[in-house]
C-alpha cells in the first residue's frame, strides 16, 4: 500500500517550464489588448463628464435668456447661476457673443488638448457641440 501512493506521488511533478512560459505569454498577450481599451474607455468616461458639466452651463444661460432676454455677458453677471469652476480634468468658459461653453482638458490623465465646445446663438434651437483631441 504504502509503495502504491510513493508510486503516485513520484508521478506528480507539478508544471513544465514550458507549460507556465506558454501562460506567462497569454498572459502578456491579453494585457498587450487590454490596457489601451481600457485607457480608451476612461477617456472617454472623462469627456462625458465635460460634455455633461457644459450642457448645464448652457441650460443656465438659455434659462437666463429667457428672463433677460439676453445672453449673459460675463460668467458672474447678477442673476446667472452656472458653475464655471474647474474640475479635475477640465476648466471652463464661455463667450457672450453667440453664446458658446468651453471646456478645455488639463493635462491630467491625457484630457490635454481635448476641447468641448457648444455654441448656441438662438435659446430655442439646441446648439452645436463639438469635441476634438479625442
Amino acid at each position: 500500500m504504502l509503495r502504491q501512493i510513493n508510486a503516485q506521488m513520484n508521478n506528480d511533478r507539478g508544471f513544465t517550464l514550458i507549460e507556465l512560459m506558454v501562460v506567462v505569454i497569454i498572459v502578456g498577450v491579453l494585457a498587450a489588448v487590454a490596457i489601451p481599451l481600457y485607457t480608451g474607455y476612461i477617456k472617454n468616461a472623462r469627456t462625458s463628464e465635460g460634455v455633461a458639466r457644459v450642457g448645464a452651463i448652457m441650460t443656465a444661460a438659455k434659462a437666463y435668456h429667457q428672463q433677460n432676454s439676453a445672453w449673459p455677458a460675463s460668467a458672474s453677471a447678477a442673476g446667472f447661476y452656472a458653475d464655471f469652476s474647474d474640475t479635475e480634468h477640465f476648466s471652463y468658459t464661455m463667450t457672450a457673443a453667440g453664446y458658446t461653453v468651453t471646456a478645455t482638458g488639463k493635462d491630467v490623465d491625457g484630457m490635454s488638448g481635448v476641447t468641448i465646445t457648444l455654441t448656441c446663438a438662438n435659446p430655442e434651437d439646441e446648439g452645436t457641440l463639438s469635441v476634438t483631441g479625442l
